[in-house]
């Protein structure tokens, strides 16, 4: 009997130790926001997480701040259709599977543009692609967005943010047509305008 007792004592404890280990998943990271017409966010996948929850508040602040404006989202980025031109939300999403949620993402702020947008133009110099594109009114940086199919969702942030209206990108791979977009945001974050979608072909 005592033996029997101590073989239970110690599945038990095994069971409470292997079910201390069961956690949400990580937090999503790299957040941003890839256009402001409308706001559409994009972040990096989480190993393990079955959907995301979006989370947009008017002021900035954790998780607990902010009210959530959808949740089993089952891709890495969202469009916020019910959002008001003019006005500057504070947005974070987090992570769920069956084991929990994580806790909430990079904060990133966007404000509507209200179909407002800004002209880029693409060119093939010295077999890489050079950007250019006008000033924006109080922009303060720029960010540029490329992908391999046209659309906002596709796109992925490439080099570091830039206080020009240039960009050449030399990481093209030869033969493959590039869509790119910018984002003008101001000294405090906030993405104020992003630009039309250009292509052009890396040689």
């Amino acid at each position: 009997m005592i033996k029997v007792l101590s073989f239970s004592l110690v599945a038990l404890v095994i069971m409470v130790l292997a079910g201390c280990g069961n956690s949400g998943p990580s937090a999503p990271t790299g957040l941003t926001v890839t256009s402001t017409s409308p706001i559409t966010l994009s972040w990096t996948a989480v190993s393990g997480a079955k959907s995301y929850s979006v989370y947009r508040g008017t002021t900035t602040g954790g998780i607990s701040s902010k009210t959530r404006l959808a949740f089993d989202i089952t891709v890495t980025t969202y469009i916020d259709a019910s959002a008001i031109a003019g006005t500057v939300y504070y947005y974070q999403v987090v992570a769920v599977n069956t084991d929990g949620v994580s806790a909430g993402s990079n904060e990133i702020p966007a404000s509507q543009s209200g179909g407002s947008s800004f002209t880029v133009v693409g060119n093939v110099v010295n077999s890489t692609i050079k950007l250019t594109w006008s000033t924006v009114s109080n922009a303060s940086t720029y960010n540029v967005y490329r992908g391999t199919t046209p659309g906002v969702p596709n796109k992925i942030q490439v080099g570091t943010p830039l206080t020009t209206t240039t960009f050449t990108d030399t990481t093209g791979s030869p033969g493959v047509t590039y869509y790119y977009q910018v984002t003008a945001v101001n000294s405090s974050g906030v993405v104020l305008q992003t630009s039309s979608e250009t292509p052009a072909l890396s040689f």
